[in-house]
């Protein structure tokens, strides 16, 4: 990290970015956000949804999505998430994160999160849950270097895999 950073709400005009950072992913075979290459106009549509509680169904919850660009690269992302429901207490939380992989092991993971921690102060939430797959060491690190107590363990409703919690008292 040597950059001028920006920190920005997600809305249509990073497009572009989005997209580029997308495919990334898909090559290393993360499918989460192939419908923002396949299909972007629903992608911006669902974002804003989450984004002003619109027609969201009952097992989906309010969520604003931040970038984190590094110059003009999109280095970056984060969700946060303003309420939880069941499923999210299991994986998920309030705040998940993605760091594109050629920007891996550079500080931009604690970045992001600082920044969306922030974020959810700012709307008033005291503590956030944080997960992490008990395989993903340095996701793990960068929850606990924030402040992430480990909680109990769980098993992903997803994947099956085992999951670690960590809550973070804001």
């Amino acid at each position: 990290m040597s950059g001028e950073f920006r920190f920005e709400r997600l809305t249509r005009v990073h497009e572009k970015d989005m997209v580029e950072f997308a495919e990334e992913f898909r090559v290393e075979g993360d499918d989460h956000l192939d419908q923002l290459i396949d299909h972007p106009d629903a992608f911006f549509e669902l974002a804003d949804r989450f984004e002003f509680d619109r027609d969201l169904p009952d097992d989906r919850v309010p969520m604003s999505q931040y970038l984190l660009f590094e110059d003009d690269q999109l280095v970056a992302m984060s969700s946060l998430r303003r309420r939880l429901i069941p499923v999210l207490l299991l994986d998920g939380g309030n705040i998940g994160y993605k760091v594109r992989t050629t920007a891996r092991r550079r500080g931009f993971a604690k970045e992001v999160l600082r920044q969306t921690l922030d974020e959810a102060r700012g709307i008033g939430l005291d503590r956030v849950l944080l997960t992490a797959e008990d395989s993903n060491l340095a996701s793990i690190r960068v929850i606990e270097n924030a402040g992430g107590l480990r909680d109990s363990d769980s098993i992903s409703p997803r994947t099956g895999n085992r999951i670690r919690r960590f809550w973070i008292d804001l």
